[in-house]
């Protein structure tokens, strides 16, 4: 029976030490962060529904690596020591008849063997997420996926995120210098990224739970009221201060399709602002860092609303 000996490889990381992943299922790649997360050995696939054992997400180049480290270290251990003492042998017998009738002359060559190492480096991705669940930091292609470890979707982190670099740019034309016509532009930019992050969440929600939120209509979370209706008003209930969201959702539109003129279409769906028809909307800061905080607790609610459905 032949002996087993086991040959351990440590897999270098990238510089920030990151350690790729590959799925088995789908094939895709991502990092993660050993000694963050949970202290588990399980992996979840952040692009599709494989999970498994972690020994399961070696990446190809990795399993290149480690063959050849272990095909090096198994030589110097097994194969090695063994040339070495049959040439040692060789070498005796050479010594010992030297002086004799018969004499053996011994010659060794091609004794240097050679295991080049397969090194290779990780690759770049687009987005590095620290999942706000259980701490686990690591890296995806794309941008909206679920945690390796715990399996939450980070679209809600994606999205907070983009709201906190909204208010950013929001701050910016604070400056008195920037002038007026610059300004109302830039704040049609950012009502309308806004909007835009909140439709993206959407976007994602309705992948990965088409029972909870309706594949139809396709601009669903882009009309706030029409998503208030499909989720039964459960939105205008709970929001603080849902008519400001119905508002600046609908000011969005005039200002995509109707370089931010009031049209009828707005009218019917605010009529309140009847006497404003064919009449410019000027947006105001206020307006608009109250409409961030807001959409922030809009999140929250969908958040809380998908969880609830899930739970049941």
């Amino acid at each position: 029976m032949t002996d087993k000996i086991q040959i351990s490889v440590d897999i270098p990381r990238d510089n920030e030490g990151m350690l790729g992943r590959e799925c088995l299922n789908c094939k895709k790649y991502f990092k993660i962060k050993p000694g963050t997360g949970l202290p588990t050995s399980y992996c979840h696939c952040p692009y599709c529904e494989y999970e498994g054992d972690s020994n399961t997400f070696w990446t190809e180049d990795q399993i290149k690596y480690a063959e050849s480290v272990a095909l090096k270290k198994a030589f110097n251990q097994l194969v090695k020591p063994s040339l070495n003492k049959l040439t040692d042998s060789f070498k005796d017998l050479e010594r010992k008849t030297r002086n004799s009738l018969i004499k053996f002359k011994v010659k060794v060559t091609g004794s240097d063997f050679n295991f080049p190492t397969k090194y290779y480096r990780e690759k770049e991705l687009e987005t590095k997420v620290i999942c706000d669940n259980c701490r686990l930091e690591f890296s995806i292609y794309g941008v909206f996926s679920r945690c390796p470890d715990c399996k939450e979707l980070n679209a809600f982190l994606i999205y907070e995120k983009s709201l906190e670099i909204t208010q950013k740019q929001l701050t910016i034309f604070l400056k008195p210098e920037i002038p007026e016509d610059v300004r109302q532009q830039s704040y049609s930019f950012i009502l309308t990224s806004c909007v835009s992050s909140f439709d993206g969440l959407g976007k994602e929600l309705r992948l990965r739970n088409p029972s909870i939120f309706p594949a139809e209509p396709k601009n669903l979370f882009q009309n706030i009221l029409l998503l208030d209706h499909k989720l039964n008003n459960y939105l205008s209930q709970n929001h603080s201060n849902f008519d400001l969201l119905a508002k600046l959702f609908q000011l969005r539109h005039i200002f995509e399709h109707n370089m931010g003129v009031i049209d009828q279409v707005f009218v019917n769906k605010l009529p309140a602002f009847r006497n404003k028809l064919g009449q410019k909307y000027n947006l105001t800061y206020n307006e608009l860092e109250l409409f961030i905080s807001h959409m922030t607790e809009l999140g929250d609610l969908i958040k809380g609303h998908l969880k609830k459905k899930n739970s049941t």
